[in-house]
Order: C-alpha cells, then structure tokens, then sequence
C-alpha cells in the first residue's frame, strides 16, 4: 500500500472504532435515563416540531448526567462554525449552527453530538426509522467540526432514537439494497451507519456493489 492509502486506512479504522464507542455510549445513557426515570421516551413530555425547548430538555434532563462531556457549546462557534455540511456524494447539506432546534454537545473524546427532537415525536413507539416516527435524531461527528471533512458516512453519521432504545441508521431491514443506500456516487450516505457499526469498515468509501450478507467488503 502507498501511504496515502495507508493513512486512508488508519484514518478509516479510527472511525469505524469510535462509531462504535458512541454507538454503546449513547445507547447505555438512554438505558441509564430510562432506568433512573422509569419512564420511557415516548412518555418524556418533549416538546416536537422542532422545538429548541425539546432538544435542550432532551439533552440537559437525561443525557448528560450519563455523558463525560468536554463542552456543552453553550457558546457555539466553540463547537461548531457556520459552513454546510455535505452529503456523501458532495451535494451540500446543512450548516447545523443556524438551527436553532439543534443542541450540541462535545464529549471527551473530541465526538460531536447533535440532538434534535422529531416532529413526529409523538408517534416516537413504533421501529420504523424516519422523521415522521422517531422520538429524535442523533448526529454524530466523530472527529468534531473542526478538523473536517463534515461529510455524511465519512465522519458524521445518524442514529434514531425511539421510545426504549438507540437504533443506527441504515439497517439490512431499512436499507437492504446497501449499493443504493449508501454509495459515494449517488447517495446520501446518511445509510452507512449501520453497515460500519456491523461490519467494522467503510469499503463502501472503495467500491459500489456491496451488500448485506453477500459482500460486506471490497476485497
């Protein structure tokens, strides 16, 4: 391998290792809150429709005190500056720090998370994943804004949350035709989450016709 290739490779392993990490941290907060509330999300009381009030709730009643947090961007340009994040295929996304109903935090490890509570927060108890039937949406940037590249299925990546658990976006049984739901020259890339959490690599960076259960990497 050159060494662009293996930088490539260190950079990707290191992603795949803390997708995992945020992966368990997120999921054993939500169970520590449930726990601790006897209460599941869907009985939470948030506000929805993108409500700055929910988000902040969300994350301020039963996230942090579960979290080793570095910063709780209550100063925001700390965290998080004002260009649009992309789209794995290059097509430009968001710029999150212009939304109000987003709240941020950074974790220990450099992580930034996004929260947001769903519009269809109410309908938050059935599995489906969408805007319509989550309780929230989690946006993971692995290695913080700042160092880039801020590109779905690269650094930042998407989790549903629903009434009892943390659910990563892209699953076999929402995204069975991966080839289409997460490829670099035509999609979102918001899918891949749950392929690099699985199947610990992100090959799909490298070539376009892997899929759940028959080809889960490159070579």
């Amino acid at each position: 391998m050159t060494l662009p290739s293996l930088i490539q490779d260190h950079r990707e392993k290191e992603t795949v290792a803390k997708l995992k990490k945020i992966n368990s941290i997120l999921s054993q907060a939500l169970a520590s809150a449930i726990n601790d509330t006897g209460t599941t999300v869907d009985q939470w009381n948030l506000e929805g429709a993108d409500s700055k009030n929910g988000s902040q709730v969300l994350v301020d009643d039963y996230f942090k005190p579960y979290f080793k947090i570095a910063d709780d961007c209550s100063q925001l340009k700390n965290c998080i500056g004002n260009k649009k994040y992309k789209y794995l295929d290059g097509r430009e996304h968001i710029a999150y720090d212009g939304q109000n109903s987003y709240k941020h935090l950074i974790l220990a490890d450099g992580t930034l998370v996004i929260f947001h509570v769903s519009s269809g927060f109410k309908n938050c108890s059935t599995d489906a994943l969408n805007y319509y039937s989550n309780c929230a949406e989690i946006y993971v940037d692995t290695n913080g804004y700042y160092k880039g590249p801020n590109q779905f299925g690269k650094d930042s990546f998407v989790f549903a949350m629903k009434k009892d658990r943390i659910i990563p976006y892209g699953t076999k049984k929402e995204a069975p035709k991966f080839s289409q739901g997460c490829n670099k020259i035509s999609s979102y890339g918001i899918a891949c989450t749950a392929w690099v959490i699985q199947n610990e690599n992100m090959d799909y960076l490298h070539c376009d016709d892997l899929e759940w259960g028959k080809k889960i990497r490159c070579k």
